[in-house]
């Protein structure tokens, strides 16, 4: 047994190099199973906009509603379109933004790995943060179509480990690298600034605290005026938009997007609510209800065992801890500052998924933390008893997560824990399950295949009824019909968005269940 640890220990790289081969054949094994969310055609035209005052010099983009977006991944993916020739084919060029999402999330997920092994020295952990990351049912879900919330919660992993590794070694390099990544997260989404914001913080408190010699703060000067120059050079670079008038915009942006909101009721522990009068514990709670307890459990031990320090001697602590105060300001910062402002919030909390990779790093400070306390609490022979039995905690919470991921694809979205209610029923008579649709499309599959009609007329509740038909087969597409008045209908198809309550028609014809709550309903009309 000692022989085959220290041959693993020795070859760890082939192990790491396997697992992330596994993970990658299961994203391109699965990226075409999900639907189209309702952001998805509206996020496009960011792009093709965008794309076009680049390449054709159109002024749209200047009098564009919703041109303060950061379009940097948008237009990636719209100039990967254009050379793939795939605009006259919605099905495929829908597929391509599926994978390339996949394919960045996949990024953010090696470099949280290199994260979690930079700051515990193991790449056991590193490997099991990985895992934490994946096996988050709704990140998991969003990794797929959601082109705005999960790059910016990967250019987050980005940056922060970045940040880290320049405050280790303030070269030039680590600097140049860190101002790309932070120009590139800034340019996705304006809430993007804290990391530079952290930069600063976190570089003042070095030089406070560590003792250095005079060419050394010299060294540091010009790095830092480095890292600031080409922030400010890539983040123009990579945002069209600041082409013209950089400064004026860049404002602009920041002050619209601290009140960005559509004026969407949302379903809030049973009540509808509108966006921007949401109380201000929206955003935890929607955290703590659909994160698998583990993580959250264990978070809150890490945060204690972070913060804790702080209390009896700082500059120590700070020497000691640094990473976590990095860690413990990345979660708790941008939430705090929601709350002080009063940001228009909906849709559960996915425009604040990028500070779930900090809970992920502070929930593994935590889990460390307990094997430690339990290596010093117990001798033999209890010791390996307590080991193993939270070795068989957190396997049995994983082994629960995977079994709610497999039995529910593709619609992970939906995923509560039992701080939601009782079952999934109670869960939807308080909060929004598939808010974004996307199981309109196994809806339209099922009428298009159990139908014969040459024209199938349906009526749909909401807007992501009609964009899940860009994601079929052309026949198919040309198929249905879609039709606004109810009665001229054969097929009524609803994900309850803004109507919690069943519908009064009698003929059901098909619907979407997750445990035994329907999250999408075909009736079938007289």
């Amino acid at each position: 047994m000692a022989k085959v640890k220290a041959l693993i220990e020795k070859k760890y790289k082939i192990v790491v190099c396997l697992f992330f081969v596994a993970y990658l054949f299961i994203g391109i094994s699965i990226f075409k199973h999900y639907g189209i969310s309702w952001d998805e055609h509206i996020s496009r035209m960011n792009g093709v906009i965008t794309v076009k005052y680049v390449v054709e010099r159109d002024q749209t983009l200047f009098t564009y509603r919703d041109r303060y977006y950061g379009t940097v991944f948008e237009t990636l993916l719209v100039a990967i379109e254009r050379v793939l020739d795939l605009t006259k084919s919605p099905r495929a060029v829908f597929f391509m933004r599926h994978l390339v999402t996949f394919l960045l999330f996949y990024t953010g997920v090696f470099f949280f790995y290199l994260l979690s092994k930079y700051r515990f020295g193991s790449w056991k952990i590193g490997l099991l943060g990985s895992l934490f990351l994946i096996m988050s049912p709704r990140i998991f879900a969003h990794s797929f179509y959601n082109s705005k919330d999960i790059p910016c919660l990967v250019m987050f992993i980005i940056s922060i480990y970045t940040l880290i590794r320049y405050l280790d070694k303030k070269s030039l390099y680590r600097a140049g690298s860190h101002a790309l990544a932070c120009a590139l997260l800034v340019d996705i989404r304006i809430v993007g600034i804290v990391v530079p914001f952290l930069t600063i913080i976190f570089l003042i408190a070095d030089l406070s605290i560590i003792r250095l010699e005079r060419t050394e703060y010299k060294k540091i000067g010009a790095s830092f005026l480095t890292y600031m120059f080409l922030l400010i050079f890539f983040t123009i670079l990579f945002w069209p938009l600041l082409w013209k008038g950089p400064f004026y915009h860049f404002i602009s942006a920041i002050r619209l997007m601290s009140r960005y909101g559509h004026p969407y009721p949302v379903l809030y522990l049973g009540d509808y609510i509108m966006g921007k009068d949401l109380p201000w514990h929206y955003i935890p709670l929607w955290i703590m209800i659909s994160t698998p307890l583990l993580y959250i459990f264990s978070f809150f031990i890490g945060c204690s065992i972070s913060v804790r320090p702080l209390l009896s001697n700082l500059r120590d602590s700070y020497l000691s801890k640094r990473n976590d105060f990095i860690f413990i300001l990345w979660f708790f910062l941008p939430i705090l500052a929601i709350i002080g402002i009063r940001s228009v919030l909906y849709d559960e909390w996915r425009q604040m998924f990028f500070v779930y990779p900090a809970l992920l790093m502070l929930s593994l400070v935590g889990l460390k933390s307990l094997f430690e306390f339990i290596k010093m609490r117990f001798r033999s022979p209890k010791y390996p008893i307590m080991n193993a039995a939270l070795i068989l905690i957190i396997t049995f919470s994983l082994v629960k997560t995977a079994q709610f991921m497999i039995k529910y694809h593709p619609y992970q979205n939906v995923y509560f824990n039992i701080l939601a209610g009782k079952d999934m029923n109670e869960a939807k008579s308080k909060f929004d399950l598939d808010y974004w649709g996307l199981s309109y499309r196994k809806a339209l599959e099922y009428i298009l295949e159990n139908d014969a009609s040459e024209v199938i007329k349906v009526n749909v509740a909401n807007w992501s009824g009609k964009a899940n038909a860009d994601i079929l087969p052309p026949d198919d597409r040309g198929r249905l019909l879609y039709v606004e008045n109810l009665q001229e209908a054969k097929y009524f198809l609803s994900n309850y968005r803004w109507h919690k309550e069943e519908y009064p028609f009698k003929e059901e014809y098909y619907s979407v269940r997750i445990g035994g709550a329907k999250i999408m309903v075909v009736y079938k009309m007289n």
